[in-house]
């Protein structure tokens, strides 16, 4: 494997209007599937439902904004600076819970292919906000699994 150096201003995005956008800012395919680097700039009042990860760690590093996020059922408040590591196989959700939008980065391990989740939603979805059936459907394919509603 060889050292990576990639710029957030250059990293593949996905806009889902009003709800969230995504950036791959280091790639499973870059990493060896090592780990996988991501950026959310979820707007206020967003978040997604309760789900699992059944095959990686995520480790949320929170950047700008004011989140509320539950870990197997126990609320942390999340402000710019905080982390929270969510171990495979754990019930978890986000909230943006601010009035403007939040920016968290989050690092899967491994890799896996949330990567290819999200592209497949933007492209069937052509950039709206994603129905709930087809984000379950495509969870499904990729190692994740939506169990609960987001937090209220």
């Amino acid at each position: 494997m060889r050292p990576v150096h990639t710029r957030s201003a250059n990293a593949d995005t996905f806009d889902f209007p009003g709800v969230i956008t995504f950036k791959v800012l280091l790639s499973g395919a870059q990493t060896g599937g090592t780990h996988a680097v991501f950026e959310d700039i979820v707007q206020p009042g967003q978040g997604p439902g309760r789900h699992i990860h059944h095959a990686q760690d995520e480790t949320f590093l929170f950047e700008e904004g004011e989140f509320d996020v539950e870990i197997d059922g126990v609320r942390h408040h999340m402000k710019p600076g905080d982390l929270g590591f969510v171990p495979k196989g754990s019930v978890h959700a986000f909230k943006n819970v601010g009035d403007v939008p939040g920016r968290l980065r989050y690092v899967f391990t491994p890799a896996g292919t949330f990567e290819d989740m999200v592209r497949e939603l933007y492209a069937l979805s052509e950039g709206s906000q994603p129905d709930p059936e087809d984000m379950a459907r495509f969870a499904l394919d990729h190692g994740q699994e939506f169990v609960g509603p987001p937090l209220e």
